[in-house]
């Protein structure tokens, strides 16, 4: 037998192997980005909120360690904290000014923030929380949240 012909039935072989594995990881890619909530939009700054459900949940954390700032909401419970929606969401910056102010869907809130320090004010059932953050070019920053019982 002629070793090229045996080369080009290597060759095709590997080539098809090549495919399916192209394809393959192409849709896990995509359902594991269709678990993540759609990105919203607030004065520029876009931001995802969601989270629920441990596949929605661990997609996002995943996503998050790209964003400049990720928020993760809870309630503190005796065994664990339990995680929380519907949390009120103000940011303002140093002049003073709120340049982010939304609803959280869910208890991760992924949000595109420039570098700067900021300072978040908070409401789960309007019980209040506040906290700084300095955000810094290149390192995101995730912060854990728990309003007390």
């Amino acid at each position: 037998m002629n070793v090229s012909l045996i080369n080009q039935r290597s060759w095709l072989k590997l080539s098809h192997v090549l495919v399916a594995l192209v394809f393959f990881i192409g849709m896990n890619t995509s359902f594991a980005q269709a678990d993540v909530p759609e990105s919203k939009n607030y004065q520029g700054i876009q931001y995802i909120t969601g989270g629920i459900g441990s596949e929605e949940s661990e997609a996002m954390l995943e996503l998050g360690k790209k964003w400049p700032l990720v928020l993760e909401f809870s309630q503190a419970h005796p065994q664990r904290p339990l995680w929380v929606a519907d949390v009120t969401v103000k940011i303002i910056d140093q002049k003073k000014k709120v340049v982010f102010d939304v609803m959280s869907d869910g208890p991760i809130l992924l949000i595109d923030l420039a570098p700067g320090n900021y300072e978040l004010q908070l409401s789960f059932e309007g019980k209040p929380l506040k906290r700084t953050v300095k955000l810094e070019e290149n390192k995101p920053l995730k912060l854990s949240i728990t309003w007390p019982i």
